[in-house]
């Protein structure tokens, strides 16, 4: 009887666990999207992003990510773009302007995020306090400097086209850099 009930409770629990949905949300893009691009810092290595087109919508994208699972933060569409922030990285959607109905899915680090993104980027999705939370007290005011002073260090996202590529304005075509990444040669 006791070896019936130990098998009952550890069938339910593994039934339990599944439905919890395990998979986190980079490895569901990484396994379901095509990739496209990876940008990483010239610096550091592990500082990067890496880039994935989904044929979706970017509200079925991000429907489809929260399922899969459930953010820190949920970003608002504005302007084509959107951001769900998780415990250790931004996952940023923006409409693909090359292909109507398509999604570029970006997975960056905090690291590359803190060090790399101008924080204009991310006006309107949600306040400065959560990054400045998130990242220091003064990290806003700070980067928008940096970004002021040394554009090529400064990545505002959503804009891969081909190898370390990326635009430095908003996105699309016409990038500032290229290869490699944040402060590499052009």
């Amino acid at each position: 009887m006791k070896k019936k009930k130990w098998l009952t409770m550890t069938i339910a629990a593994v039934l339990f666990l599944a439905a919890c949905g395990l998979q986190e949300a980079d490895d569901y893009i990484d396994e379901n999207y095509t990739f496209i691009d990876a940008v990483q810092s010239s610096t550091n290595a592990s500082d990067r992003a890496m880039v994935y087109r989904t044929d979706q919508s970017l509200a079925d994208t991000a429907a489809e990510l929260i399922d899969v699972q459930e953010p820190e933060q949920v970003g608002e569409a504005v302007d084509g773009r959107q951001v769900l922030v998780y415990d250790d990285e931004f996952i940023i959607l923006t409409e693909d302007p090359d292909n109507p109905g398509s999604t570029l899915v970006e997975v960056a680090e905090d690291e590359f995020v803190r060090t790399h993104y101008n924080p204009g980027f991310f006006t309107g999705m949600f306040l400065g306090s959560m990054l400045n939370g998130r990242f220091g007290s003064n990290w806003e005011r700070t980067q928008a400097n940096k970004c002021r002073n040394n554009n090529d260090d400064c990545y505002s996202g959503g804009g891969y086209y081909g190898t370390g590529t990326f635009s430095s304005g908003s996105y699309g075509r016409g990038a500032t850099f290229r290869g490699g990444g944040p402060g590499e040669g052009k």
